[in-house]
């Protein structure tokens, strides 16, 4: 009788593909919920806003659902890093919603975050809040 050996769990199994044991992971994303009110919607944002996840929070603010809401507060109280892209994100935000009258502000920026934004002057150009309930309260 001969049989050929049975490959070990370390050794390869000749099919040249290599084994998988599950699925791969995704790329980085947030964790993004809306809650809508009376003439506004905050979106809280939770994780680091850069250059793999920015795409998906521009995505999520741009809906249609969103576009005809008066004020749409950005809670970043959870988000502890934000790259250029992320600040990209914010402008063009904030420049899409002024052209059709609608308003955008910024609540709970986070120290390291702020710093890049104090930075790039960005403070002096987007409205930035303490709290939500500050950014709701201005209206």
């Amino acid at each position: 009788m001969n049989r050929p050996p049975t490959p070990q769990p370390h050794e390869p199994t000749g099919t040249g593909a290599p084994t998988v044991p599950g699925p791969l992971p995704s790329g980085p994303s947030l964790a993004i919920t809306s809650h809508a009110g009376q003439g506004h919607t905050v979106v809280v944002v939770g994780g680091s806003i850069d250059y793999h996840t920015s795409p998906q929070l521009l995505g999520h603010l741009m809906t249609k659902e969103l576009q005809g809401v008066p004020l749409v507060v950005l809670d970043l109280s959870r988000v502890a890093f934000c790259d250029s892209s992320g600040l990209g994100v914010f402008v063009e935000v904030f420049r899409r919603r002024s052209e059709t009258g609608h308003r955008f502000a910024l609540a709970a920026v986070q120290p390291e975050v702020r710093r890049v934004m104090e930075l790039t002057h960005l403070v002096d150009i987007l409205p930035l809040h303490a709290t939500v309930s500050d950014a709701l309260a201005e209206g």
